[in-house]
């Protein structure tokens, strides 16, 4: 953080990501346990600490697909990944496989907006190649986003907080759910016209 702030001024360095790391940073300071952290949190948040927890280290995840060159001088991680599973894809398979890779992705970056920053260029020049419309390919991504929501259900937060549940109590249900709708998933991303 010295480093952060005394490259960009302090008022420049203060974003979002800057403080959620400070925040995470001084809570281990005041623990140096991770485990009596994890305590403190599930004190103070109840069913949602975990998720809570979470969501900073999410970030950075996304951070690494986007920024991390794989071999100097080239693509990126999330760029490399795309490649790898579109140089398979035709134009008839590609929604498929969109919504596959778009599902992948979500489970390490579960936010629509980080995931679309990290791969939506990749997607739609993919799409372009295969000349497929780029409508079609944003709807195989937001669907690909939609169903892993079922693994890491983050939209389920506040019913979490208001019942009192825990995110382990509804996982094997929305786990069932979403292998179920696997196959309604794919053909009708596969077969239904734009």
């Amino acid at each position: 953080m010295i480093y952060w702030f005394g490259a960009k001024g302090f008022l420049a360095g203060l974003d979002l990501n800057s403080v959620n790391y400070i925040f995470i940073m001084i809570g281990f300071a005041l623990y140096l346990n991770p485990v009596a952290y994890m305590r403190a949190i599930t004190r103070a948040a109840g069913a949602t600490a975990g998720i809570i927890l979470q969501f900073p280290f999410y970030a950075g995840i996304m951070g690494l697909m986007k920024y991390s060159v794989v071999v100097a001088g080239g693509p990126n991680l999330a760029t490399v990944l795309a490649n790898s599973i579109a140089a398979y894809a035709t134009a008839f398979t590609w929604p498929a496989i969109c919504w596959l890779l778009s599902g992948f992705i979500n489970i390490f970056i579960p936010s629509g907006g980080g995931q679309w920053a990290a791969t939506g260029e990749i997607l739609l020049r993919v799409s372009a190649s295969l000349g497929v419309p780029p409508g079609k390919t944003i709807i195989a991504y937001a669907a690909g986003d939609m169903w892993t929501n079922l693994f890491t259900p983050f939209w389920a937060i506040p019913l979490l907080g208001i019942t009192g549940t825990r995110a382990r109590d509804i996982f094997g249900y929305c786990i069932a759910v979403m292998i179920l709708s696997m196959i309604p998933f794919a053909v009708g991303l596969t077969f239904i016209p734009y």
